[in-house]
């Protein structure tokens, strides 16, 4: 290949700017902020090459309060395993210990997540759309199904509101 067929590289043009990483360190308040964040991300790495990968799918370190870990985990199956592996979480923990701040125990939560797939497949599967009347032959069953009850009371009112507001709209 010769010189005049190589893709030339610009110069990179040095600016005046600061990058974002270098303001931010900088400022005061918002240095520790950073600093924490590093931290937190320095122990989210030595996590997630301790735990399998399906395992830090399901769980992360969501804080660290004093010296105290506290992990997150999606599901109790995930928090029964974490649990399990506290031990050997804690010794990689203080085999890659920093020398900021020591970590002398860990903290497993339940912290279960909602995604758009989930919410998806309930309103799949039930016969009812988000937002939409309940059908009246549900109601009727609900209030039959009750016994004498303010519940059912305040239901029947409802009935006779709505089949109300239904044949006023009918005669528009």
């Amino acid at each position: 290949m010769t010189s005049s067929s190589k893709p030339s590289a610009r110069p990179v043009a040095k600016s005046g700017f600061k990058p974002i990483r270098t303001l931010v360190a900088e400022n005061e308040t918002i240095a520790p902020m950073l600093q924490r964040l590093e931290f937190i991300s320095r122990l989210q790495k030595i996590y997630s090459n301790t735990v399998t990968p399906t395992l830090n799918d399901m769980s992360r370190i969501a804080a660290v309060e004093g010296s105290t870990v506290v992990l997150a985990a999606t599901s109790g199956h995930a928090a029964t395993i974490l649990k399990q592996m506290l031990p050997r979480l804690l010794q990689k923990f203080w085999e890659n210990q920093m020398k900021e701040q020591e970590v002398t125990a860990i903290r497993v939560i339940v912290q279960p997540t909602v995604t758009a797939v989930n919410i998806e497949s309930r309103t799949r599967n039930s016969g009812a759309k988000v937002g939409a009347p309940m059908p009246q032959v549900a109601i009727d069953r609900l209030a039959n199904s009750l016994g004498d009850s303010p519940l059912k009371d305040t239901i029947m009112r409802m009935q006779q509101k709505r089949e109300r507001a239904l044949t006023i709209n009918k005669k528009r």
